[in-house]
């Protein structure tokens, strides 16, 4: 055997093992760059989270604000329509009694036309009466001896 072989030997032994070393530093190579990108990944999603968080609790402090007007105009919405409705049970009551007012109004309006025209006839009879009691004193004085009808009149 030569001398030398056992020195190849090595040698080539040695570059195996060389080859499997820079192998292996190229792979640990290649983990630590997806190490460093999945941490920059891993940094950039949870800066995304924390925005995504804080507008979440913004939206949820809206959504409540919201909520909290949505009962104070519902309660508004509330009192109005019973006072609304107090109002029409008013009104109801002023026009029952105002047509009631009117009612009486009206029956004495008829009472007061039916007794003026009553008075109307009475007072038409009476002139009549009187007419007709003029004409008979007139006739009693024209009948009557010495008495002028110039002098009554």
């Amino acid at each position: 055997m030569p001398w030398f072989e056992p020195l190849a030997a090595f040698f080539f032994y040695d570059m195996g093992m060389l080859e499997d070393l820079v192998h292996l530093s190229t792979r640990i190579s290649l983990l630590a760059k997806h190490a460093q990108t999945l941490d920059a990944e891993r940094l950039f999603l949870q800066a995304r989270l924390a925005k995504v968080e804080r507008e979440r609790d913004d939206l949820a402090a809206k959504l409540a604000g919201q909520g909290e007007q949505t009962k104070a105009l519902s309660a508004e919405v509330s009192a109005c329509q019973a006072e609304i409705e107090g109002l029409r049970v008013q009104s109801h009551e002023k026009q029952a009694a105002l047509q009631g007012s009117l009612d009486l109004f009206k029956q004495e309006h008829t009472t007061m036309q039916a007794q003026l025209i009553s008075r109307s006839q009475e007072v038409s009879a009476l002139r009549q009466a009187t007419e007709s009691a003029r004409d008979r004193i007139d006739s009693v004085l024209e009948r009557l001896p010495g008495v002028l009808i110039e002098d009554i009149e």
